[in-house]
């Protein structure tokens, strides 16, 4: 079945960016669930916790989603976003090979975060996935303390992990998605003030989850020639996978008048046929509708409706994509008005898997 709005959409695909072709999420860090410890081992000896090795992750991670036909979450890659930081701060020494003498030197890592990268790697049915994963260093000092010498510090930002194959898990329930990810990789270390060198090694598991944005009203609508606001809402769930409507409405419209959604990926808020725009260019339009309402004489008993769940389904604009956020507005023909249009407030939602 061809959809109405097909050729108008088919028209602005074609001059589409091949980055909407996925959706950026932000994968919120189950900080009590995402365990880890490190190991250390140095030119002057291995590297034990003071007084502990364990640590959490707290933040965030970048998350893309590919969908493919009906499936949602067909494959993934890790775009280097967010700032996952290290709970508690890093402390730890290299014990003298005489037990009852002082710590060869001490070590303490300050400030951790880093971030994490992958290419794309499939995501099966079932959830699980292998990726090849890099840690990078957003923040951190590393001080070491060599008995009976004064600390140098090293400014740890930068630095990378070798790439690392990891397999995890990427499930939906509802429209939350929960990400389980192992990360066990290495650090090479060098202090040239001191003359230390050697890696510390993470491992451990980072669990997070990203949960779908409330959608919400913004913007103001203009005042029509009957002196009517006209009304914009929504119901339902905005997703790719969803088979209920996800409809944008508009009420206390002109009756028996043309008008049509036009939506886009980022907010306005500029003049436009004496109202507001609210929706910044590149802007794309939907069919046209009849707002219905009284048959005879102008009054404000029309409505429009329209289904966006309908329009992602359909797959024919590649923008519209799990994790996108949406912002629509509603255009009204409005005879009587000066510049015989009429504008809604806005809508914004973010699309689910």
């Amino acid at each position: 079945m061809t959809h109405p709005w097909l050729p108008r959409i088919v028209a602005v695909a074609a001059l589409a960016l091949p980055s909407l072709a996925q959706g950026e999420l932000t994968v919120n860090i189950n900080q009590s669930q995402s365990n880890f410890t490190w190991t250390g081992t140095t030119s002057l000896g291995a590297v034990v916790g003071n007084p502990s090795n364990a640590f959490q992750l707290a933040g965030t991670a970048g998350l893309r989603i590919y969908p493919l036909g009906n499936d949602a979450i067909a494959s993934a890659d890790l775009p280097a976003t967010g700032s996952a930081a290290v709970v508690p701060n890093i402390r730890g020494k290299i014990n003298n090979v005489l037990p009852f003498l002082p710590p060869l030197a001490t070590i303490a890592v300050d400030n951790l975060a880093m971030k994490f990268s992958a290419p794309p790697f499939t995501v099966a049915p079932n959830g699980s996935f292998t990726a090849t994963v890099t840690a990078t260093y957003l923040s951190g000092v590393a001080t070491i303390t060599p008995f009976g010498q004064a600390p140098t510090s090293t400014d740890l930002t930068g630095q990378q992990s070798a790439p690392t194959s990891q397999t995890g898990t990427l499930t939906q329930v509802g429209t939350t998605l929960f990400l389980v990810m192992p990360v066990n990789t290495t650090f090479p270390f060098n202090d040239p003030a001191s003359g230390v060198t050697g890696s510390f090694s993470i491992a451990g598991t980072m669990r997070g989850s990203w949960v779908l944005p409330a959608a919400g009203t913004y913007c103001t609508a203009k005042v029509n020639s009957l002196g009517c606001t006209p009304a914009l809402s929504f119901s339902g769930t905005p997703s790719w996978t969803n088979g209920l409507p996800f409809l944008v409405n508009a009420s206390n419209v002109v009756s028996q008048k043309t008008g049509l959604a036009f939506y886009g990926y980022a907010p306005s808020s500029a003049p436009f046929q004496s109202g507001i725009k609210c929706v910044a260019p590149p802007t794309f339009r939907t069919v046209n509708q009849n707002s219905g309402g009284s048959a005879s004489g102008a009054d404000c008993t029309g409505t429009y409706s329209f289904d966006f769940n309908a329009l992602v389904r359909s797959q024919v604009d590649p923008g519209l994509v799990p994790g996108r956020k949406v912002y629509a507005q509603i255009w009204s023909r409005d005879p009587a008005s000066p510049s015989l249009t009429g504008l809604t407030n806005a809508v914004q939602f973010t699309i689910a898997p």
